[in-house]
């Protein structure tokens, strides 16, 4: 959140709002995308361990991630695809 802020901050203030928010998603959006998958394939790795409590810690973190990052995206995909087909 702090890499997306900064990255607002750095916009040109001529710019309405909307405009800086979407040059600052573009600008880190795409590293913040990738921390979020390599995060979960480290966990999805790590559920691999054949230590019971990495393993159970591994899964739980995983899958809690992989629902904290993803199902977001896929709700506004559907969002953007149903708001452009009136």
């Amino acid at each position: 959140m702090c890499i997306l802020v900064h990255a607002v901050k750095r916009q040109k203030l001529e710019l309405p709002l909307e405009g800086r928010i979407s040059n600052a998603l573009v600008e880190v959006g795409p590293s913040i995308t990738l921390a979020s998958v390599s995060e979960v394939l480290a966990f999805a790795v790590g559920s691999f361990i054949s230590m019971p409590a990495i393993r159970v810690f591994s899964m739980f973190a995983g899958k809690f991630l992989s629902s904290w990052n993803f199902i977001p995206l896929q709700q506004s995909v559907v969002s953007f695809v149903s708001n452009a087909n009136p």
